[in-house]
């Protein structure tokens, strides 16, 4: 009679802390799946959506985040196998309500600065840019073109000709042909010099 009435008051408390438990362990999943690590499987630049992986499991179509989207917007489409955070705002485990945010580093893209002081970015056909806050040196580079740029001296590379310029002297390089202004005045250098067609010096 006593285990009768004991079972009788005990059971809807069982009963709930069973729902509560089932409840806790759908929590928990959950919970593993708003933030997850995740690989670039594949991209839709059109449409700006991506699919990704983690563990086992592929999300369907997704956005991803870009630097800025607003009245001033700015694009960055990202590459497959590229790693990112994979935010599930939604819930669920198929991924359909999750958002991409990328710029994790990994094996496949390794970080290109691995020094404090420089901000850098580098493009997939090897174009590059750059800036030291240490040294307050800005540089950019396409081929054959560079330039660098500092609080004292700027400089243009395109193959063999060079433009110089401090705020003392102006130098223009073309191989073995040059001018440099400075507050001396004008110096021409090369193995001809000539003005309106006629040759005023020779080396």
């Amino acid at each position: 009679m006593f285990d009768a009435l004991l079972r009788m008051h005990l059971g809807p408390i069982i009963e709930r802390l069973a729902q509560m438990e089932t409840e806790l362990e759908d929590m928990h999943r959950r919970a593993e799946s708003f933030c997850r690590i995740g690989v670039c499987q594949e991209v839709d630049a059109a449409s700006n959506t991506c699919k990704v992986s983690h563990g086992g499991l592929l999300t369907p179509a997704i956005r991803f985040f870009n630097p800025s989207a607003g009245a001033q917007s700015e694009s960055r489409i990202p590459s497959v196998g590229e790693q990112c955070l994979l935010l599930n705002h939604g819930g669920g485990e198929s991924g359909g309500q999750a958002v991409a945010l990328f710029g994790l580093n990994g094996g496949q893209f390794p970080p290109v600065s691995t020094q404090a002081s420089l901000t850098r970015r580098l493009y997939q056909d090897g174009t590059e840019n750059g800036y030291d806050h240490a040294s307050h040196v800005l540089h950019w580079q396409n081929g054959p073109a560079a330039f660098s740029g500092s609080r004292e001296a700027l400089q243009l590379n395109i193959g063999p000709s060079r433009l110089a310029m401090t705020p003392e002297v102006i130098e223009l390089q073309v191989g073995a042909v040059g001018i440099r202004l400075d507050a001396s005045g004008v110096h021409l250098s090369g193995p001809v010099v000539d003005h309106q067609g006629r040759v005023i010096s020779t080396a």
